[in-house]
């Protein structure tokens, strides 16, 4: 995994929704995208944080929430992500110290795609696949 960059794997059709847009609006987007998560921005189209089925689940642990609740009400603000030229092992480093299971992919305050734990599955694949060819071949 030492050559493998964030870039190589990360996906760059990312999902995104308003700060504006509602909780209802959040949950329709994550079902009709089979999707676990959402990039939420701001009015330039900037990453502002992220929402995930897990901030929508303790919204409805703690009660009935309001379909009408503002994104920006529940998003995790706090925006964990890495930059696309950095090694795949520094991305599974932040993943698992920080148990998320996705990384936004920014650049110069730009999305430029996100890294799932479903992308790392596929480089290390892919690396199992060469190591097992080069062993047959030696």
């Amino acid at each position: 995994m030492d050559k493998l960059r964030v870039r190589d794997y990360m996906s760059t059709e990312v999902v995104t929704i308003s700060k504006d847009a509602t909780l209802r609006d959040a949950i329709e987007k994550m079902l009709s995208n089979s999707i676990h998560g959402l990039i939420v921005v701001d009015q330039s189209g900037r990453p502002a944080g992220i929402v995930t089925t897990d901030d929508i689940l303790a919204l409805m642990e703690n009660g009935q929430p309001d379909n009408n609740t503002l994104v920006s009400e529940f998003m995790e603000a706090a925006l964990i992500s890495i930059d696309p030229d950095y090694d795949l092992r520094k991305a599974v480093s932040i993943m698992t110290r920080n148990k998320i299971h996705r990384l936004p992919v920014i650049k110069d305050r730009k999305l430029l795609g996100m890294l799932t734990g479903s992308d790392i599955m596929k480089a290390f694949k892919d690396i199992t696949s060469e190591k097992t060819t080069n062993t047959k071949k030696g």
